[in-house]
């Protein structure tokens, strides 16, 4: 297939997926300026969620946490936002449309479509959490369209590891930020913490089929990095991410991306996270999933020497 294709492939699977992503974490972001049992002021959330979203930029130039949730939910011409992603995602596959099938395409462009409909700003201020059930729901949709209708070739396993890649990064991410925070605490004392971690990357009923009602930070940890079945966390990506692109080929195109790829995983498979520095070891797992995508990008679509082109890359 054209390389441009398999980057337009690559780039829906991370646009639709980081457009689920911030949908999550900003109904998480909502809900715990509501509830009760955090000593943490509204500010402070909504500062993390920008953080969390790679949007630290951003964080001087918002006056009200409110407005937060309304600019990532309402600005199209910002290119966090869920409906700049969402819209992206559209571009993508209708310049790639012989690569998508008619019910991905379909269920993509509804949302796309929805999302023109709706007075997005009234959303934010007074119904966010039907939009973004919406959004999550529809996301969810695409992918299992494209799981249920795409042929296991090399534009199925291009939109896969983009996919697989930003979901990742999402989980490591979200750890990150909450390690930078709150560091080395008591499980009691970050009950409330626990919970809102394992909402943001939707492994909270996971989590209590694993551990029933035990709230550990360790056990979170080691779940969201390295169990080997839930499909979000850190591990289960990356092994699935190495799997697609040794299916792409063994030989000299795409060897280094195939060498980060198992270096990552290896690496997050056989850490022990209670004996190292986890703010180092979260940092070399963010960056190095960042560099498994830019040697994707290398591999398989231009030289590292040419422009970008998607102005979402830099996340």
């Amino acid at each position: 297939m054209l390389s441009r294709h398999a980057e337009n492939l690559f780039w829906i699977g991370r646009y639709v997926e980081r457009a689920e992503n911030t949908s999550r974490l900003l109904d998480v972001t909502y809900h715990g300026v509501l509830e009760a049992g955090s000593d943490r002021s509204p500010t402070e959330m909504w500062a993390e969620l920008l953080e969390t979203l790679f949007l630290e930029e951003e964080i001087d130039s918002i006056d009200e946490g409110d407005a937060v949730g309304e600019f990532l939910l309402a600005d199209s011409d910002h290119h966090a936002s869920i409906p700049a992603l969402i819209a992206r995602a559209r571009e993508n596959a209708r310049t790639t449309r012989e690569w998508v099938s008619a019910e991905a395409w379909e269920t993509l462009n509804d949302l796309y479509l929805s999302l023109n409909r709706i007075d997005l700003v009234e959303a934010a201020r007074t119904r966010p959490y039907e939009v973004l059930r919406m959004v999550k729901s529809a996301c969810q949709a695409i992918n299992g369209s494209v799981e249920a209708t795409m042929p296991r070739g090399e534009g199925y396993r291009f939109f896969l590891i983009g996919e697989r890649i930003e979901r990742a990064l999402t989980t490591a991410r979200v750890l990150s930020v909450w390690q930078r925070r709150l560091g080395p605490v008591g499980a009691q004392a970050a009950f409330v913490e626990w919970v809102k971690i394992l909402k943001s990357v939707s492994a909270y009923e996971s989590y209590l089929r694993a551990y029933q009602a035990s709230m550990d930070g360790n056990r979170v940890l080691a779940f969201l990095l390295q169990s080997p079945d839930f499909p979000r966390s850190v591990l289960n990506c990356l092994a699935h991410g190495e799997e697609l692109l040794n299916a792409l080929g063994t030989g000299d195109v795409g060897r280094e991306a195939r060498r980060v790829a198992g270096l990552m995983r290896s690496q997050v498979e056989f850490a022990d996270l209670t004996g190292q520095d986890l703010a180092d070891f979260l940092g070399r797992v963010e960056s190095g999933i960042a560099e498994l995508a830019a040697e994707v990008e290398a591999a398989y679509f231009r030289p590292t020497s040419s422009v970008l082109m998607h102005s979402y890359e830099a996340f």
